[in-house]
């Protein structure tokens, strides 16, 4: 559920082509509800730039990822201290869980 600008997003920053090895997070997001949008950016830190996504969104969640690994974020942890972070080498079920997980903390329900 890629959106526009403008709208209240989890916002979901890519550091290098890899939105396919993630989609299963994206599915979570949505199957939860929450709207969420895709930028590309450049850089090495993952982790800064989750914690720089989850100010960017009006939802405070951020996520910020690169081909081996995603970190999900949010604006009222230190800089330093992701929510989860996930490796590539983790079972689909485990990325959808996360992806399920920061749409849940948008809502401010328990996670999974």
């Amino acid at each position: 559920m890629d959106v526009k600008q403008d709208s209240p997003v989890i916002v979901i920053t890519a550091l290098a082509e890899c939105q396919p090895q993630w989609q299963e997070v994206l599915w979570g997001i949505e199957e939860e509800g929450i709207p969420w949008r895709w930028q590309q950016a450049s850089g090495l830190d993952v982790v800064a730039h989750a914690w720089q996504a989850a100010n960017q969104s009006a939802l405070l969640v951020g996520i910020a990822c690169n081909n081996q690994q995603l970190v999900i974020h949010y604006r009222n942890l230190p800089a330093s201290a992701p929510l989860f972070t996930l490796m590539l080498h983790e079972d689909l079920q485990s990325r959808r869980k996360a992806g399920n997980n920061a749409a849940r903390l948008v809502k401010g329900i328990p996670f999974r």
